[in-house]
């Protein structure tokens, strides 16, 4: 009997013998460039002089970060898999007769891979020149065809190694989870528009515009998410992206397909960032990947519409014999300006029907249409020219004996002079309301064009109408309101000095 139980312990000790003999510790190599910051659970990692590097054998996933400047950063996760070369006592004796009682399932019983690659991994990224235009998130929507939308959950890291996953999910649990997932896309687009440079943080109101400014729509139409053993997460995406201008109109659109690199989902990361740092990392990957290419790269630093509208020649309009000359031939010199999608306002600059407006007000609109105070609607309307840069539009129908308004060449600013904002806000029955409000100040938009600053009472569908003095003299164009919590009376309109240079516009 004592022999016996001498026998017994002894092979209980073998058995167990990977975790008592291997050590607590497994060092592992990590290929990279030695100018690479190595982390390992987001903890800066040195190894030793042969490149390796030290990895508790405790069952827990680990992941590795190499950061190297000008590239992107890369995240591999690792797991113990492979059983140790001391396993082989934890299974004689009584291991063989007595699984699995005597099978070593300690923490140090595994053992990971012996090398890591990351080098092949490495994604440079590309310099934004100074110059190049800046990009603002316009919207990222997800649309999502349940074919589209699939899990993959692997019941091990040896199953994912093997690629052993399990069935894909039926679509039957996809819409609302697609939704619920809308708002994370769309805070990882936005950070990672920060994060390089592409977006200007700076708090001003007056620093977008035409020629500095491009949009950026995004559409999840694809995604795999993966997921090892409930400890390692990663993303696949499919992302249709387009590229616009600050009118809407698309410019470029393009569809990558981008991965993420693998995140623990415990230990040093909770759940939801884990998952969210997957899925910002995947489209990061695809919008590099937009980026990149030659279209894109010829349109952020595009500025030929500088050289276009310096190309203009000189269009010579008749002034007419009578000009509005107070605030009531104003409003019937007034026009609202129609499109299927909105409205704005405009003002009439010459006797036989050339009328002035904002460029955002007939930018990419279908059906625009005039309607004079005296509600006659003319749909037969020209676009002569415009002014993408300045926010200008010249338009024409023909009508004849009209009565123009006159327009102030003079680029003094008297600021605190009283002024009077006519157009058509918020709905068309209120077309031609006039507002009252003196000049606040004289602005630069994003270093490009000048603006004057009032303090009218100006809403959705002024844009294009005409801000004149008692006397009805123009002395500039509606062009654009500050809303907010708690903003009141910042509006900003074009001078008129500028109709004539923008627009090239002589009176004879």
């Amino acid at each position: 009997m004592r022999n016996f139980t001498i026998f017994l312990v002894l092979s209980m000790l073998l058995s167990s013998c990977a975790s008592i003999l291997n050590p607590k510790y497994q060092k592992i190599t990590i290929n990279t460039d030695p100018q690479s910051k190595i982390l390992i659970n987001g903890e800066v990692s040195e190894g030793d002089n042969l490149g390796r590097h030290k990895f508790q054998r405790d069952r827990a996933a680990k992941q590795i970060t190499v950061q190297r400047e000008g590239y992107k950063d890369v995240n591999v996760a690792i797991a113990q898999y492979k059983k140790s070369p001391l396993y082989i006592f934890s299974v004689i004796p009584f291991g063989i007769l007595f699984y699995p009682i005597f099978y070593d399932i300690g923490p140090k019983s595994s053992n990971y891979q012996s090398q890591v690659t990351i080098d092949d991994k490495m994604t440079q990224l590309p310099a934004k020149d100074d110059k190049a235009k800046e990009i603002m998130l316009k919207k990222v929507s997800v649309d999502i065809d349940p074919e589209n939308l699939k899990y993959r959950y692997f019941y091990s890291y040896r199953n994912y190694l093997n690629k052993e996953d399990k069935k894909k999910s039926k679509a039957s649990e996809t819409e609302e989870k697609v939704e619920l997932e809308n708002t994370i896309f769309t805070d990882a687009l936005n950070e990672l528009l920060v994060e390089q440079g592409y977006i200007d943080t700076t708090a001003k109101i007056l620093k977008n515009s035409f020629l500095n400014n491009l949009l950026i729509e995004s559409t999840i139409t694809g995604t795999t998410f993966h997921n090892i053993r409930g400890q390692i997460f990663f993303v696949d995406l499919t992302i249709d992206w387009k590229l616009l201008d600050l009118y809407d109109n698309v410019l470029f659109e393009a569809t990558t397909e981008s991965g993420s690199g693998q995140y623990v989902l415990s230990n040093y990361k909770k759940a939801s960032e884990g998952r969210f740092e997957a899925i910002k990392d995947a489209m990061e990957y695809g919008f590099l990947d937009f980026m990149k290419k030659d279209e894109v790269n010829t349109l952020m630093n595009d500025r030929s519409d500088v050289e276009a509208e310096a190309n203009y020649s000189t269009l010579v309009i008749p002034s007419g014999k009578t000009t509005v000359a107070t605030i009531g031939e104003a409003v019937e010199s007034s026009v609202t300006v129609k499109n299927k999608d909105g409205h704005g306002s405009g003002f009439i600059i010459s006797e036989n029907g050339y009328i002035v407006t904002n460029y955002h007000v007939i930018a990419n609109a279908e059906d625009i249409s005039i309607v004079f105070n005296n509600e006659i609607e003319i749909k037969d309307v020209e676009v002569v020219r415009s002014s993408k840069i300045y926010d200008l539009a010249l338009l024409k129908v023909d009508v004849n004996n009209l009565v123009p308004f006159k327009i102030s060449d003079d680029k003094k600013i008297s600021i605190g002079a009283d002024i009077f904002a006519v157009g058509t806000p918020t709905a068309e029955d209120l077309n031609q309301t006039v507002s009252k409000g003196i000049i606040s100040g004289k602005r630069k938009m994003d270093g490009v064009a000048d603006l004057i600053q009032v303090d009218a009472s100006i809403n959705a569908g002024n844009s294009g109408g005409a801000i004149v003095n008692k006397e009805g003299l123009v002395l500039g164009v509606v062009s654009s309101k500050v809303s907010g919590s708690g903003i009141e009376g910042v509006a900003f309109g074009i001078p008129a000095y500028q109709i004539m240079e923008r627009l090239k516009v002589a009176f004879q």
